[in-house]
C-alpha cells in the first residue's frame, strides 16, 4: 500500500472491478508526484456479511462535497487555489463538485490492502489512526495527525 512501485488505481475506474465487494479495506491516497496525501478506510458495517468498501471509493471518484470529507479535502487544498489562480468559476449548481471530480480523476490515485475477518473494522480502524499519528514511518498530507 505504501510501495510507489506497486500499481496504483485511478479513481476513473470502476472500483467494482479492482475493491472486493466484502470485508474492509485500508486505503492510501497520492497525486500525480506519489506524495502521499490521505489514509482513509472503508467496510466498517457491524456484520461482516454486510461490509462493502466499494462505495466510499465510488463516493470519492464522484467529487461530490455533500457528506465527503475526503472531496471537502481536496476541493478545499487543491481546487480552491486553482480557481483563485485562473480566475475560473461558473455559477451553476454543481459545477464545483464536477470540478473536483476532474481533479481527483486527473490526479489522484490510490492503493489499498484488504481484510475479511469478524474484526476488520476494528484492523482498518486502529492502522489509519496509527498512520494518521505518523507511527508507521509515514504521515498523509491532509489528514495526519499532529500529535
Amino acid at each position: 500500500m505504501f510501495d510507489t512501485r506497486k500499481p496504483s488505481f485511478s479513481f476513473k475506474d470502476n472500483p467494482r472491478h479492482i475493491i472486493p465487494n466484502k470485508g474492509s479495506i485500508l486505503y492510501s491516497v497520492w497525486d500525480g508526484d506519489e506524495q502521499f496525501i490521505y489514509i482513509g478506510i472503508s467496510g466498517l458495517q457491524k456484520s461482516l456479511n454486510r461490509r462493502n468498501p466499494i462505495s466510499r471509493m465510488q463516493s470519492h471518484a464522484s467529487g461530490r462535497r455533500s457528506g465527503d470529507q475526503f472531496c471537502i479535502y481536496i476541493h478545499d487544498i487543491f481546487v480552491i487555489p486553482g480557481l483563485i489562480k485562473t480566475g475560473k468559476y461558473e455559477n451553476v449548481r454543481g459545477w464545483l463538485d464536477k470540478v473536483t471530480q476532474k481533479y481527483i480523476h486527473d490526479n489522484l490515485r490510490y492503493r489499498f490492502v484488504s481484510f475479511l475477518s469478524d474484526d476488520s473494522d476494528g484492523i482498518v480502524r486502529r492502522l489509519e489512526n496509527k498512520i494518521k499519528k505518523g507511527d508507521m514511518g509515514f504521515t498523509p498530507k491532509i489528514n495526519g495527525i499532529d500529535v
